[in-house]
């Protein structure tokens, strides 16, 4: 039975989605599309699915469009831009959820593991 107090699990999937796709979604129209915190930090939301980045510009009525960013596309271009701009990440944020705020260093390194775990189950780990 589900409850209010329930483990949110989204990053946790997000990472495995992503590593197994290798690539992530985020919203696009002249610029990634930037929100805010509650604190003040900005952030770019990213998601693991077209399905998910669709429905979240659905309901913030955005003209920006879900565009996919390979991992590395992400890591060599993208992140550089939004560090350069003091952004960090949203992790898969919903109509009635807010983003999980990560910084880039964290989400690069939680990424990176994933895709090593990812390449052994594929290939085997190499020694």
């Amino acid at each position: 039975m589900a409850s209010s107090t329930q483990i949110d699990t989204r990053y946790a999937d997000f990472i495995h989605e992503v590593a197994e796709w290798e690539g992530v979604w985020a919203l696009y129209h002249n610029g990634w599309l930037l929100q805010t915190t509650a604190t003040g930090e900005k952030y770019c939301p990213i998601f693991a699915t077209r399905d998910e980045a669709k429905s979240f510009a659905a309901s913030i009525q955005s003209d920006h469009v879900p565009s996919a960013i390979t991992l590395v596309e992400l890591t060599e271009s993208v992140m550089m831009q939004w560090r350069a701009e003091e952004v960090m990440a949203g992790i898969c944020p919903t109509p009635a959820k807010p983003a999980i705020v990560v910084s880039l260093d964290q989400l690069s390194d939680d990424i990176m593991a994933a895709l090593k775990d990812v390449m052994d189950e594929r290939f085997g780990t190499q020694s």
